[in-house]
């Protein structure tokens, strides 16, 4: 019998902290809290303290046409003084900077990519507008999201935000709309570049072989984001109690946190924690990572990598959840970008209506779906401390690499060195590694400042599958011209590289003028070319299946 009530009490205890950014006072007093339950579990609790951002709102002031409307400031604005008139630009993508210069934008954010906010904020920036008023996609909320000039997609420095940024309720916005106002806008803001956090470590006397993980920080309320996550560390603790090689782990700075302004500024103190174990060899005897993240609906989501921790939770779980990919919104990627299998429980893209907003408390969470993960999640963690490595299906690897390249070989014979090094392939623990770490990674589609979802993706360099598949379909009659439009550039984010992709989307416009047949016998000769990039993707596989066995 699962009894939360315990969960629910120390859930309220941390909510009552209030907003725990990264890098803080509050930050420091929830790692606090949860040192002292998992002490008085009985686990010894270490400490690991890492250099990180911090920012934090003193107060906002935002008056139109005298009018006081309430509002917060969108990380890491920096603090300032502006006035001038409302511009209204318009919302998610469909957007114009015209006419912006010298003003004050007003912007919708958008459903399909609630993080969008960053390429909107650019655009606006390098149009002259002198800051940035977003709303709301659903009213009745506020909604903080980290907001920096997006100029890359790099893991590495980039560069401060030059003008404020706040968002507001979108009641208060539509209210604005349809005529001239004006606006005067004050923030004060702290942001600190040499700030700490902590990343607490709960253990028995045993090598931790799994750990069971979570993140301390929270914009505004933060229940399912993830205060339920923390809450349920010390109730794991105590369900797992006879199970002595588990250890559990809450990151500080998950929200943001990554230094210089960096665009990938989020997942930092998981990152910084991989670090110090990689340095100190203690990668290599971790089995796994469990992580708990924005835990809210049913059906829950598993995002795991790599595949042999995929298929494996799987069979283990069967239809409790719906799967994929590890994805790198979360603290589990840093361990399975680097090979080690990881994965998080959560509902977030059920969630997004209440992500990092206001609204996000106890009472709008889903208590079945937190009862759903915690049978989850112990259901996989015994599983994977009794069988250890005989938990994983490194064979479902060998399966996956088999099903691409027959599905490239329709159009591109491989070659039969590769075909021999895939049916010689024998996956066990330190292959899978090397595979789910070369052959594993964050695939975007179209341009940078466009909405996106960041996706994992497997064999990314033989995604240009899907582009000759679809060319193929409206060669043969089975899809509209329009179509023509989906296939766009295509690019890996991180550490940023372009991927073959047939880029068709440029050209449809051409198209619209072009006679039936000469489109035909263009796409004819775009066809024979592409496919060329099959010859550059079995190379890369290939590659890496010979470092694996060396």
């Amino acid at each position: 019998m699962i009894d939360l009530s315990l969960v629910r009490s120390f859930s309220s205890e941390l909510l009552n902290v209030g907003e725990a950014a990264p890098g803080t006072k509050a930050e420091e007093i929830t790692a606090f809290l949860l040192k002292d339950k998992l002490e008085a579990l009985g686990l010894s609790v270490e400490l690991y303290r890492f250099p990180c951002a911090s920012w934090q709102e003193h107060s906002v002031e935002l008056f139109i046409d005298g009018k006081r409307i309430h509002s917060i400031a969108m990380p890491p604005s920096p603090s300032g003084y502006v006035e001038g008139e409302l511009v209204q630009v318009g919302e998610g993508d469909k957007f114009s900077c015209t006419g912006v210069e010298d003003k004050i934008a007003l912007v919708g954010m958008t459903l399909k990519d609630p993080d969008y906010v960053s390429a909107q904020y650019t655009q606006l920036v390098m149009a002259g507008a002198k800051a940035v008023v977003f709303y709301d996609f659903v009213p009745g909320f506020l909604r903080r999201i980290v907001t920096i000039p997006l100029f890359s997609y790099a893991d590495g420095p980039g560069i401060p935000p030059p003008i404020p940024a706040v968002s507001i309720k979108r009641e208060d916005a539509i209210s604005l709309l349809h005529k001239k106002r004006y606006v005067q806008l004050q923030v004060k803001s702290e942001y600190r570049g040499e700030a700490v956090s902590t990343t607490i470590v709960g253990f028995n006397e045993k090598e931790p072989r799994l750990f069971i993980t979570a993140h301390l920080d929270r914009w505004l309320s933060g229940a399912a984001d993830d205060v339920i996550g923390l809450s349920l560390l010390p109730y794991l603790c105590e369900l797992l109690k006879d199970q002595h090689e588990i250890a559990f782990v809450a990151f500080g700075a998950e929200e943001f946190g990554a230094p210089s302004y960096n665009p990938w500024y989020w997942a930092w103190g998981s990152r910084k924690f991989v670090e110090f174990l990689s340095k100190n060899s203690c990668l290599d005897n971790l089995l796994a990572v469990i992580n708990i993240d924005v835990l809210a609906r049913t059906p829950l989501t598993i995002s795991s990598s790599g595949i042999e921790f995929l298929e494996a939770a799987k069979s283990v779980l069967g239809g409790v959840a719906e799967y994929e990919l590890d994805s790198p919104y979360f603290d589990s990627f840093s361990f399975s970008s680097v090979g080690v299998p990881a994965l998080t429980i959560h509902s977030l893209w059920k969630y997004v209506e209440l992500y990092h907003t206001d609204g996000d408390l106890l009472e709008r969470i889903e208590w079945k779906a937190v009862e759903t993960a915690v049978q989850a999640v112990t259901q996989l963690a015994r599983s994977i401390v009794e069988k250890k490595d005989n938990f994983f299906s490194y064979d479902s690897w060998k399966d996956e690499l088999l099903s691409v390249i027959s599905h490239a070989s329709r159009f591109l014979k491989p070659p039969d060195q590769l075909m021999e090094s895939i049916k010689s392939l024998k996956v066990d623990k330190s292959v899978a590694r090397v595979l789910t770490r070369e052959l594993i990674k964050v695939v975007c589609e179209g341009e940078l400042l466009e909405p996106r979802i960041l996706t994992s993706r497997a064999f990314p360099s033989l995604l240009v599958l899907n582009d000759l598949e679809l060319l193929d379909k409206f060669l043969n009659g089975q899809v509209p011209e329009s179509e023509l439009a989906n296939m766009r550039r295509r690019w890996t984010a991180g550490e940023v590289r372009e991927l073959p992709a047939i880029m068709l989307e440029p050209l449809t416009r051409l198209f619209s003028h072009m006679g039936f047949e000469c489109v035909r016998d263009y796409l004819l000769e775009v066809r024979e070319s592409s496919i060329k990039w099959l010859e550059k993707a079995y190379i890369e596989v290939l590659d890496v299946l010979k470092r694996v066995k060396q």
